[in-house]
């Protein structure tokens, strides 16, 4: 339990510290000269950064089973880079530092979520508690992107990047008392229930069929949903607050409070969708996710105003939690803790692919055909995404999916 607490407030500060930012990043890069062509580009920089260290990050920690270590590395790089980002007089300047976060932003989320799996491993209702873990890390993104616009009108978009250093120093300082465990021998391996000769024959039985019925997760379709979500996610969210912004003309401090309400939602709908993932399953509660985001992209084209655009966001933060907490999960049950953070790695690496066709797809597209076809196409996508995913679930309750 102590590490539990312990690894939830580490994340929480963290996202605390993206949330005085993450709103405001293309803005920012605006600020210090970007078009949008470089802004997609410095978002392509970052995610080929991330993917390419992904897997490398899972892979050292399934060799040393210390996956604490490159987590409190991962977490000191940031703070480096969030302080320097704040000083710098010219978007030129982000490219390096977007390329040193992503490497160790890549580090701490693989090494934490392959630790979050070993803690979680032999506890029930495992997508409920990994809900509650990332959804009281979003209702404090939520918090500060509340107030991130109101700090940058008053202070200037740098002092975010300072007030996002400091969450993250408190972060380190938590992340140095979490401990880890040596992990078992036999550890997730079902076999070692059948190779004592002493057991007899129906013991035997019973535990392989208690192995078919809980046969793991198939991988493919975790990566399929990795890939386009973030492609879409980050289509849409790396221009999302010049939309708002410098097309239907809210400020600064209404756009951040509008992201404010999706990211404060999710501390309850985190919990909800990992309750609802426990009962129906991972798969089916996938393709509800990708429906939902069909709605939330249809919404920001048909009723981008107030009141509705809040209705428009709060479907955004169940949408956003119906993927987040269950392919989180699902990352963690889709093998055995002595891989566990290489599949938290591939996991990580189809997101970074992701990242970058999103990242060179939003602000070209933008710039090509404009927001609302940028908009339409994501939503499509979406559409046949949740398609996909409710297709893959149906053959896996019939059996009809392989492991790997």
């Amino acid at each position: 339990m102590r590490n539990v607490i312990l690894m939830t407030l580490v994340m929480v500060l963290l996202l605390m510290g993206r949330g005085a930012v993450g709103p405001l990043t293309s803005i920012y890069s605006r600020e210090l000269g970007a078009s949008y062509s470089m802004i997609a580009l410095l978002g392509t920089v970052a995610s080929v950064f991330s993917l390419a260290s992904s897997y490398f990050w899972g892979h050292i920690s399934d060799r040393t089973f210390r996956r604490k270590r490159y987590m409190v590395l991962g977490l000191v790089v940031i703070l480096v880079t969030r302080l320097i980002t704040a000083t710098v007089p010219s978007y030129v300047y982000l490219f390096p530092l977007r390329a040193i976060e992503a490497i160790a932003l890549a580090a701490y989320s693989v090494t934490s979520l392959a630790l979050m799996g070993d803690i979680l491993e032999t506890s029930g209702g495992r997508g409920a508690r990994m809900g509650l873990y990332r959804g009281l890390a979003s209702g404090g993104f939520g918090l500060m992107a509340f107030f991130a616009g109101s700090i940058a009108d008053r202070f200037g978009l740098s002092v975010n990047y300072v007030v996002s250093a400091a969450f993250i120093a408190v972060a380190i300082v938590l992340a140095l008392a979490v401990t880890e465990s040596e992990p078992a021998a036999d550890s997730g391996e079902s076999a070692s229930l059948v190779q004592s000769d002493s057991v007899d024959e129906t013991t035997k039985l019973s535990a392989v069929a208690e192995t078919v019925s809980e046969r793991r997760l198939p991988i493919l379709p975790l990566l399929v949903a990795a890939l386009v979500w973030f492609a879409m996610f980050g289509a849409v969210y790396s221009v999302w607050a010049n939309y708002m912004v410098e097309e239907l003309g809210y400020s600064s401090t209404v756009m951040t409070r509008l992201w404010a309400i999706a990211s404060s939602s999710e501390l309850v709908f985190m919990v909800l969708a990992g309750l609802i993932s426990d009962r129906i399953g991972r798969l089916p509660m996938m393709a509800v996710g990708f429906l939902m985001w069909a709605l939330v992209f249809g919404g920001y084209l048909v009723v981008p105003i107030l009141p509705w655009i809040i209705l428009v966001q709060l479907v955004r933060g169940f949408a956003y939690s119906a993927y987040t907490a269950t392919a989180m999960t699902y990352a963690t049950e889709v093998s055995s803790r002595k891989e566990r953070g290489r599949a938290s790695g591939l996991y990580s690496s189809a997101s970074g692919l992701g990242s970058i066709l999103g990242a060179m797809a939003g602000g070209l597209l933008v710039q090509w055909v404009g927001f609302g076809s940028m908009l339409a196409i994501c939503a499509a996508i979406a559409l046949l995404t949740a398609l996909y995913m409710g297709i893959v679930a149906i053959q896996w309750r019939r059996g009809a999916v392989a492991i790997t």
